[in-house]
């Protein structure tokens, strides 16, 4: 998850003509699947594989941008709408292309730090849009609602979404997105590079004094709590999320480390049944226990520590 891609150096100016096709293609690609029910939440995956391959993030970001909102104001016009949360929409879209392209080929910053920083604008990024009831996203809330709850949802099951949303609930699924489709995208190019690119989660460690931060945040949302103070209890919830899915990753990255000393068949058992288990009632508690083996391994080694912290 956590460690930064190499990407091949180039001027902004010196762009070849074999990256410019990778990145138009790319894009065209990212369009449909934007556009594609079933693909809408993997339309990150082509501007990745752009990103590393080419090396070029701004242009790919660009690229994207600039043609989201071309087709975006083209499709408003034909379609005589003329509605004013094209604007949002549009808004909200470029700030996770440049935010992800940033994750992908940003440099100088843990790819940890990114992922964090990221998914932290990203979810302020959504809040903002999806708290207008001028935006489409902010439709497709209340329709999705309505679907789950097979009933218009009530004021105070709106307010309790919200509050959830508020406390981490829109950083860890912004921060889940640009994991899958970054997870995804360096997969693809491994395998139509033939090489490997990533090390992988069994080689994460979690960033130094992460478990100070853990402990402050914790005793935050108490102390908050009791005294009713709503945006620093947010603020602390949010930090606290975020402490929580790095320890989740450092668990699941001892497991693999384990894993990788055995065999393809006892792999594929246990990853099997990690994900069944975390499929059913009993996924709570699986997703607690790799979160304390991360924690764990903050007071006692278990790893043999060769990656640089």
């Amino acid at each position: 998850m956590l460690e930064r891609i190499p990407a091949e150096e180039g001027a902004f100016l010196n762009i070849n003509k074999n990256a410019l096709i990778t990145i138009l293609v790319c894009t065209g690609l990212s369009m449909l699947f934007l556009r594609t029910g079933i693909l809408s939440m993997l339309y990150l995956i082509p501007l990745g594989y752009a990103v590393i391959v080419t090396g070029f993030m701004w242009y790919t970001f660009f690229a994207a941008s600039l043609t989201n909102i071309i087709l975006v104001i083209g499709m408003n016009l034909v379609s005589s709408n003329n509605s004013e949360n094209i604007w949002m929409d549009i808004f909200y879209i470029t700030v996770l292309f440049l935010l992800f392209a940033w994750i992908i080929g940003g440099k100088n910053t843990r790819t940890a730090y990114r992922f964090i920083l990221a998914s932290a604008a990203g979810a302020a990024a959504f809040l903002f849009v999806i708290n207008r009831p001028d935006s489409s996203f902010f439709v497709i809330f209340n329709e999705a609602a309505n679907i789950i709850l097979q009933a218009s949802p009530s004021e105070e099951m709106i307010e309790t979404i919200k509050k959830i949303l508020l406390c981490g609930g829109a950083l860890a699924s912004v921060l889940l997105m640009f994991y899958v489709n970054r997870q995804i995208s360096i997969g693809i190019v491994s395998f139509v590079k033939r090489q490997k690119i990533d090390r992988g989660l069994s080689e994460f460690f979690a960033p130094v004094n992460t478990i100070w931060v853990l402990i402050g945040s914790l005793a935050t949302v108490v102390c908050a709590a009791f005294l009713k103070i709503e945006m620093l209890e947010i603020i602390a919830w949010n930090v606290l999320v975020v402490c929580g899915i790095i320890y989740l990753v450092q668990g699941a990255g001892i497991l693999m480390y384990f894993l990788a000393q055995k065999t393809p068949v006892v792999r594929v058992s246990v990853n099997i049944l990690l994900i069944i288990f975390v499929l059913s009632p009993l996924g709570a508690f699986v997703v607690g226990a790799l979160a304390l083996l991360g924690i764990a391994e903050n007071f006692r080694p278990i790893r043999r520590k060769e990656i640089k912290q």
